[in-house]
């Protein structure tokens, strides 16, 4: 038997819709389940706004001494002690020829302990992050050094 073209056409079509039903599995098929592609998000985190930077220009109200916490110069004489503070500022502030005297330092509380977590024009020698100067660490050792002044 011969097969002529129209035979060879309908038999190529006949081949291929069986492949494509059986590949489909037929009626019998479990419908698709959609499954979950997870897309990557992404979130700004605003930065922080670094302190404004002290200089040793920076100018400082005189305190009144009798306005002095006893509780927190005993608090800073400790922190300034535990900072070691003392290797180059003297064991009382008085300055030596490695630091300034910090009993003449006129700052404000404020310019003191931005200097002390930016290090101002000292640098890093004077960086201290809240782990090892605590806010209230900074206020306390800023009244120990007022309680240093003459």
């Amino acid at each position: 038997m011969r097969l002529n073209h129209s035979s060879i056409k309908l038999l190529s079509a006949a081949v291929v819709l069986a492949i494509l039903l059986a590949g489909c599995g037929g009626a019998a098929s479990t419908p698709a389940v959609p499954t979950s592609t997870p897309i990557p998000t992404y979130r700004f985190d605003t930065p922080t706004v670094p302190p404004p930077v002290a200089t040793a220009a920076a100018t400082m109200t005189t305190a009144d001494q009798s306005a002095l916490d006893p509780a927190l110069v005993a608090t800073g004489k400790g922190r300034y002690e535990a900072l070691a503070c003392g290797e180059c500022h003297g064991p009382n502030g008085e300055g030596t020829d490695k630091g300034s005297a910090m009993s003449a330092s006129k700052q404000t509380e404020d310019e003191f302990i931005s200097f002390m977590r930016s290090g101002g024009t000292v640098g890093v020698s004077h960086q201290y992050s809240t782990n090892r100067l605590s806010e209230n660490g900074g206020r306390a050792l800023y009244q120990y050094l007022l309680s240093l002044r003459k």
